[in-house]
């Protein structure tokens, strides 16, 4: 009986967070659907909530730079925070399709499975996966966020990416020993990324799992920015050294014409 109080009384307070943001996102979706500035007023209207809640609502979106106003005619407009998130959806949205025949491409010439992945607020998120046809295969949960540190991916990524990015990666996470493999040395971590860098792309030794063998090449855009990675994954029953060095040209290949599809030249200077 006392838990189901105890739950009881914690009900009011989640049923009253789950409106708050609803109503923000309903004031977010009608700043999208106007398209432009507009006031406080129209905006009340279109969520049927009070102007003082609305107000409320808008200065934390303001705080967190999801909404701006022009401070001449007090207007509001979507702010820089929610513009940014648009163009990243949309960025990963055309990376999945410019990659796809290059992961069918890799998966069917290699014989394993094939993946895309990018760094998100500093871990290793696939969004897409070319699986291989054989029973013994490695297969990716797409949205999961792995480490960093002990994936090729994520080594190929940090390696090609700002200095400043990888070492406040390395301080925010850490270097968790995830096999007896796992590189947890920071020093020694920088002088894997500047082989990475040497060489062109990364390597996972076992390091995130026993068993497995990973090769991946980072992706880049216009900008010469990193926007993902290329890898192959399978099992070191089949990727020993030979086969690694038999397929990480077609990797590196298939990486340097994947990000000329999105719009990255040889000669823009790599960071």
């Amino acid at each position: 009986m006392a838990d189901a109080g105890h739950n009881g009384e914690h009900a009011p307070r989640e049923r009253a967070g789950v409106q708050s943001v609803e109503r923000t996102l309903d004031i977010l979706e009608s700043l999208v659907d106007f398209g432009s500035e507009v006031g406080l007023v129209e905006i009340s209207q279109a969520v049927t909530l009070p102007l003082a809640t609305v107000h409320r609502l808008l200065g934390t979106l303001i705080r967190r730079g999801y909404v701006k106003q022009n401070r001449q005619n007090r207007k509001y407009s979507l702010g820089f925070r929610a513009l940014q998130m648009g163009n990243d959806m949309r960025q990963r949205f055309s990376l999945r399709l410019e990659a796809r025949p290059f992961l069918h491409r890799l998966m069917q010439s290699t014989g394993e499975s094939a993946n895309l992945a990018v760094l998100d607020d500093g871990e290793v998120v696939y969004i897409d996966q070319a699986q291989s046809s054989k029973i013994l295969r490695m297969f990716t949960q797409l949205g999961n966020r792995l480490p960093a540190h002990s994936t090729g991916s994520g080594k190929v990524m940090l390696a090609f990416g700002p200095p400043e990015a990888a070492e406040g990666v390395l301080r925010r996470y850490g270097m968790a020993r995830r096999t007896q493999h796992t590189i947890v040395d920071a020093d020694r971590f920088r002088d894997e990324l500047a082989r990475v860098r040497a060489q062109g792309f990364a390597l996972d030794d076992e390091e995130h799992e026993e068993g497995v063998r990973c090769v991946a090449v980072a992706l880049r855009d216009g900008s010469g920015q990193v926007v993902g990675s290329l890898s192959v994954s399978g099992p070191v029953t089949r990727m020993d050294d030979a086969r690694v060095q038999e397929m990480t040209p077609e990797v590196v290949d298939c990486g340097r014409q994947l990000s000329a599809r999105l719009g990255f030249a040889a000669e823009v200077a790599s960071r």
